[in-house]
């Protein structure tokens, strides 16, 4: 992965935390009563990715190409394991309105 591919898939995936994040909070009084705490803490764990993903973005956006180089796989190791922690996140998140 190229580090402009790497920053492009990275902003855009925050971004999509971000609005998926303020949605959910929005939507927090609709959730029933006993899927409250399972609701707050998967909207936890969403935020927790979304920090760390902007933390390690700022990280990377001063790195120069030829350090980029050397740390490219850890960057897209880390880009892949935050995909898959939001996509686990945001399927249990989804389950709390199932429940209703």
């Amino acid at each position: 992965m190229k580090k402009d591919d790497f920053k492009q898939k990275t902003h855009e995936l925050l971004d999509e935390l971000k609005e998926f994040i303020e949605n959910m909070e929005q939507k927090a009084d609709e959730i029933a009563d006993d899927a409250k705490e399972g609701y707050y803490k998967q909207l936890k764990n969403l935020k927790e990715i979304r920090d760390n993903l902007a933390a390690k973005l700022d990280e990377y956006e001063g790195i120069t190409d030829t350090k980029w180089d050397v740390i490219k796989e850890s960057a897209e190791d880390f880009f892949e394991s935050v995909v898959d922690s939001w996509k686990k996140n945001f399927s249990r998140v989804t389950e709390a309105f199932k429940k209703e």
